[in-house]
């Protein structure tokens, strides 16, 4: 049986990252639980992570990664 803040979704904002990433790109919905979060950007990903001292739910840009082809 899973908690139901495993479930409930909430706003987030990711921070840093590519300059061009579009501001909507930025907003996603995630789980409460979620600690990371992976998008696909151009011909890689950007991945962040949960920031635990801020009061709004931020993802710090953490690194990037490429699409194995």
């Amino acid at each position: 049986m899973s908690d139901d803040s495993d479930i409930r979704l909430i706003d987030a904002f990711l921070e840093g990252g590519p300059r061009d990433l579009p501001e909507a790109d930025r907003r996603q919905r995630v789980t409460a639980s979620q600690v990371k979060v992976k998008i696909p950007y151009l011909d890689g990903y950007e991945h962040f992570e949960r920031a635990d001292d801020s009061a709004a739910i931020v993802y710090r840009w953490v690194t990037r990664t490429r699409i194995a082809e």
